[in-house]
């Protein structure tokens, strides 16, 4: 396993370097402006709470890795809320009608969120509980690199409203650093688990394919706040 943790790093450390988040730590953009992609994410948001319950957790189970799964759920499943809470702070939570946000959440401002999510589904669903591992272990590396980004821009408006931001905020960095998946004895664990080479390809693919669909969810969300401020600059 210890071999595939590698590559995660790896990749990891080219999805921090992408264009959304150097736009992110742009200081010459209002940090208003920053977060204006939110309305994007919420498919993936809310997604994921799902995924955690339906596809993820597995009761009972005496399997170690899966137990490990199973904790991460119930540490992840509620943090949509705080999106919703954020989305209003941010003048995001708009009154429209029903069939217009239907639109908007299958629009394709919202393909790629949305497309990772059946990707989840798709690797995880009645999966070996390693190959579960590797998903979820993706989607830390990647939820990590991109709330270290929005917290430094929450704390940025926080100065201008006095508003606590809890999603992208230092509320929700905190809770992703201290998941029970990152505490030293289980790191270690997880290095030390032995796989044989079906495995060890079918994780490779997972870890692969799940970075070049984050990606793509990252580039959506650039795309929607230039154009969002596009929009801004038209009606001022």
């Amino acid at each position: 396993m210890k071999q595939i943790l590698e590559l995660i790093e790896y990749r990891k450390q080219e999805f921090s370097q992408l264009p959304f988040f150097e736009y992110l730590r742009d200081k010459n953009i209002d940090p208003r402006q920053k977060l204006a992609f939110a309305p994007v994410i919420s498919p993936l948001a809310m997604g994921f709470g799902e995924l955690c319950k339906e596809v993820f957790r597995k009761e009972p189970t005496n399997d170690r890795v899966q137990e490990l799964i199973n904790k991460h759920t119930y540490e992840e499943h509620y943090h949509w809320l705080w999106l919703l809470e954020d989305m209003e702070k941010l003048g995001l939570d708009q009154t429209m009608r029903f069939s217009e946000a239907l639109k908007f959440i299958w629009s394709p401002n919202t393909k790629s969120n949305r497309f990772v999510c059946s990707l989840f589904e798709r690797y995880a669903f009645q999966a070996d509980p390693l190959l579960k591992l590797v998903v979820i272990q993706v989607a830390e590396v990647t939820g990590n690199v991109f709330f270290y980004e929005t917290k430094k821009v929450a704390q940025q408006l926080h100065e201008i409203t006095k508003e606590e931001y809890r999603y992208f905020g230092m509320c929700h960095m905190d809770k992703e650093i201290n998941h029970n998946l990152n505490r030293s004895e289980v790191v270690s664990y997880l290095n030390e688990i032995q796989i044989n080479e079906e495995t060890r390809m079918q994780a490779t693919e997972i870890v692969e394919q799940l970075f070049d669909a984050f990606t793509d969810v990252v580039d959506e969300y650039l795309v929607y706040a230039t154009k969002e401020h596009q929009k801004q600059l038209v009606l001022q």
